[in-house]
């Protein structure tokens, strides 16, 4: 039997409200400075490699392919380090990587090849969503919103028309977590295409507080949780 990776745990709804505030502006920012290309959002790449095909226009074929391949490996490599490492220590290495990386792109001029750029955070973007794909008791995707918004209007539907208590409540709390988890990804987007015209790569920093807000508290929680687990007492 081929081995299996270890379970995702699910996360607080604030650290998923933070990533999806980070999946909203590293999209605005590479898209409206590097090629209007998605750092996030494959499904819009995919459009645009068909359309690019389609139309024989060889320019944007690599462009929209490239993050595609980096997208794909960064999934890769994730599920390969839960594989050999413990999930928290999965996350924050993960986390860290995402933060460095972000940081030295930031630096760079925004004459830097677009598509070693967008490759670069489609790498590492996708350590975050390969990584962080639950909160509280619902699936969530931190780095583009169709399943979430599909699952709140779900919820949403359960929680007004329900006839068991238990469902409208459960169907209630999914269309709040993941409203706000939209609404959030709605504001990282506005908060890039705000910060990409006035500065640059450097508004890659942005999403750097977001980032070490979500590590501090995932730390936290494993060291709470290890606390607790060296507490019990032993059979």
């Amino acid at each position: 039997m081929p081995p299996t990776a270890p379970s995702i745990q699910p996360n607080a709804l604030p650290d998923a409200m933070l990533l999806a505030t980070t999946g909203g502006l590293l999209d605005a920012v590479v898209y409206l400075n590097h090629g209007h290309v998605f750092a996030n959002a494959m499904t819009g790449n995919v459009i645009f490699l068909g359309i690019a095909v389609l139309g024989h226009d060889w320019k944007q074929i690599i462009p929209h392919l490239v993050p595609l391949v980096g997208f794909l490996a960064g999934v890769t490599s994730s599920k390969h380090m839960r594989f050999r490492l413990s999930e928290p220590s999965v996350l924050l290495l993960g986390l860290t990587f995402e933060s460095l990386a972000l940081f030295a792109l930031g630096w760079l001029p925004n004459s830097f090849s677009h598509i070693a750029f967008t490759a670069i955070i489609a790498f590492v973007a996708a350590f975050q969503v390969a990584s962080f794909r639950r909160v509280e008791r619902f699936s969530y995707n931190s780095t583009f919103v169709t399943g979430n918004l599909r699952d709140m209007a779900e919820g949403l539907y359960d929680a007004t028309s329900a006839s068991d208590p238990e469902t409208r409540e459960k169907g209630l709390s999914k269309a709040v977590d993941l409203g706000l988890i939209c609404l959030c990804f709605l504001i990282g987007a506005i908060l890039g295409a705000w910060a990409a015209p006035r500065f640059g790569n450097h508004s890659l920093w942005f999403a750097e507080p977001f980032l070490l807000a979500v590590a501090l508290h995932s730390f936290r929680h494993y060291l709470s949780r290890e606390s607790r687990t060296s507490t019990l007492p032993s059979k």
